[in-house]
Formats: structure tokens, C-alpha cells, sequence
């Protein structure tokens, strides 16, 4: 609920307000990502409480690819396209960027090199993160399958993150707490983001016509009032997770949102 409020008071300020916040949130995730990418180097060559240099044992034993509904290669095919569905969730809309275009100064130099960026951020933090994932810890690890099939506490939480298990796996102590610090700066920002590009989407469906003209009332800030507060009824949605059968249709939204997401 506080981080509601938060996001209330950052979006209903002037779009600086959401480009200062973004700018600093955006500095805890990239130191994240490379002390995690710094972490999955110095344990996989020995350089952990217990001196076993892993390497790239997990993925001979298990496997690299995990069988989902049937056995053998079929299974692992499944198993790749049960995690690509997932993994697309995370990836789809990168062309969000251009909604700043309108409040961004120097839109056709700034927005330009934002783009540019895309390839190599996808490649260094997406593609290397998930590689990363896979060297510290199987896919068939027994904290990770218990979180994932519910009989285990932690899902939903920091403490299900494959690097966390894979940190307390080694016996390290005080690097998880400062990875669930930071990862909190990242799902702070996500939400943040979510909140900012809904807000203009429905802004810009009401002054294509296609939602009521209401809509398109701003405050003296340029920010769509009445978009903004329509849009924050949503996150509510999110106490759906607090019960496993409400959970269900947590998930059918996200498949929905996914889906919508490959489409355009």
C-alpha cells in the first residue's frame, strides 16, 4: 500500500518528478545486475565459503534444458517454451521509450540514443542474466522447485530469486540481504514505469477518440489527472496473490498482458 502512495506522489508531480526518480532507481539496478554477473564468476571458480569451483556443472547434471510436461527432448522443448512465455513478459515493450518523447527535451537526439541502446542492454542483462541463472544454481534444486510448486514459503518475495537460494546454497550470509535491497530499487522501478506509460497510453487513446474525452483533462504539470487515478484502481489487483487460489487469476492477467504485449 506505501508503495502506492509512492507512486501517486511521484506520477502526479511534472513528468521531471518520474525522470529524476527513474534516473536514480536505474543506478541501483545496473550496480544489481553486475554485482550479480561479479557473484556468478568469482563462485563458479571456487571463490565461495565452501572453495567449490562448480564451473559449469549444472549444467551437465541436471541439464541445461529442464522437461516440463513430457519426457525426453519433447519435454525439454516444452520446458523452453513454458520459460520463453515467461522470460517474454519481462521483454515486450521496449518502444515505451518514445512515450517521453513528448515531455523529453531535445526529443530527436535524446530518444534516438535511447533506442540505440536497446540491443546491448537486452544482450549484456537479459541474455547474460539468464545465463548467469543457470550456472549457480538447477533447475531442479529443492528450494527453487518448492517456491515454484507452492509448498514452500518465500514465493512471491525476494528470497525465491535463483541467485538468493543459489547465495545461501554456499553458505553466504550478507550478500543476500544487500541483493534483496536492491532488488526492491528494481521492482520499485518497474512499477514506477508501468504506472507512467499506462497513464499516457490512456491519454492517448482518449485523444485518438477511442476512450471518453474526460480523459483528456491535464493538470497544469502535463499530467493526465483522470487517466493517472483510473489507472491506479489496477494495482489493487495485486492482493489477488495473497491467497493461492486468487494467484490463478493473478497469472491468467500477466498470460493476458503477455500475450497483448507479443502482439503489438
Amino acid at each position: 500500500m506505501l508503495t502506492l502512495v509512492i507512486f501517486s506522489a511521484i506520477n502526479i508531480l511534472a513528468v521531471r518528478a518520474y525522470g529524476e526518480a527513474e534516473f536514480w532507481l536505474s543506478g541501483g539496478k545496473v550496480i544489481l545486475i553486475f554485482l550479480l554477473f561479479a557473484f556468478t564468476f568469482i563462485t563458479m571458480v571456487g571463490g565461495n565459503p565452501r572453495h567449490d569451483a562448480y564451473g559449469f556443472r549444472y549444467w551437465k547434471n541436471p541439464g541445461a534444458f529442464a522437461e516440463h510436461i513430457t519426457t525426453g527432448s519433447l519435454g525439454k522443448f516444452e520446458g523452453f517454451l513454458a520459460a520463453l512465455w515467461s522470460a517474454s513478459f519481462t521483454v515486450v515493450g521496449p518502444e515505451y521509450i518514445s512515450m517521453v518523447a513528448a515531455e523529453a527535451k531535445r526529443p530527436r537526439i535524446y530518444i534516438k540514443n535511447a533506442f540505440k541502446t536497446v540491443y546491448w542492454r537486452f544482450g549484456i542483462f537479459f541474455i547474460g542474466g539468464a545465463l548467469a541463472v543457470g550456472i549457480v544454481i538447477p533447475y531442479n534444486d529443492k528450494t527453487l522447485v518448492g517456491i515454484l510448486a507452492g509448498t514452500s514459503t518465500g514465493a512471491g518475495t525476494a528470497a525465491a530469486s535463483p541467485y538468493v537460494i543459489a547465495m545461501q546454497n554456499l553458505g553466504i550470509g550478507v550478500l543476500p540481504n544487500i541483493v534483496n535491497a536492491l532488488m526492491v530499487t528494481s521492482i520499485f522501478s518497474a512499477g514506477n514505469t508501468y504506472t507512467y506509460c499506462a497513464t499516457r497510453s490512456l491519454y492517448g487513446l482518449a485523444l485518438e477518440g477511442r476512450a471518453p474525452k474526460f480523459l483528456r483533462y491535464c493538470t497544469n504539470g502535463g499530467v493526465p489527472l483522470y487517466c493517472f487515478l483510473i489507472v491506479m484502481i489496477f494495482p489493487f489487483l495485486s492482493f489477488l496473490s495473497v491467497s493461492s487460489s486468487s494467484n490463478v487469476v493473478l497469472t491468467w492477467l500477466v498470460d493476458l498482458i503477455t500475450a497483448g504485449g507479443i502482439i503489438d
